[in-house]
């Protein structure tokens, strides 16, 4: 028996695609990458599995070993056809880098960066964002109550430290 890929029909990616979204509700993200990296080696353009691939690679984020997904998940957002898209889910990449930084100890200063940075993109999706459409809101509302709840500030920049120190 050879240990090879075999390809899945093009008249399968849907049903690959509800195999998936099943996969991260059960919490096996692994399982649903696999499913959306063979959808898109058939359909390397659907929106709705780059979606899925965006989610499932972003739900592996508070894996340390996982961490090298950053700039496979920025390449993907990158493919979706959507500004609104692109905006919404570099938002979301950056809020979960967030998220994952607030359980890390020696790390927790550094996650008021990237929730800054999940705002900003956030702020770029409401201004797009289609007719009844808030998701970038509650995720915009979500990432200031985090900030607020984790008492998270800006960090000082080594300059300011250094004038602080020369006071």
């Amino acid at each position: 028996m050879e240990l090879k890929l075999h390809d899945i029909r093009i008249d399968a990616v849907d049903e690959a695609l509800i195999k998936a979204k099943q996969y991260r509700s059960l919490l096996e993200p692994d399982i649903a990458e696999s499913i959306c990296l063979d959808a898109l080696h058939i359909d390397p353009d659907n929106q709705d599995v780059l979606v899925i691939y965006i989610l499932a690679l972003c739900d592996q984020i508070s894996r340390t070993e996982k961490q090298t997904k950053i700039k496979v998940i920025e390449r993907t957002i990158d493919k979706l056809a959507s500004q609104y898209k692109r905006y919404y889910y570099s938002g979301l990449l950056n809020e979960r880098r967030a998220r994952h930084l607030i359980t890390q100890a020696m790390s927790h200063s550094f996650a008021y960066d990237y929730f800054y940075e999940a705002l900003k993109f956030y702020q770029q999706a409401i201004e797009r964002c289609p007719d009844q459409n808030d998701e970038a809101i509650l995720r915009w509302n979500s990432c200031i109550r985090t900030i607020e709840k984790e008492k998270l500030k800006p960090r000082r920049d080594s300059e300011d430290v250094l004038v602080d120190m020369e006071s």
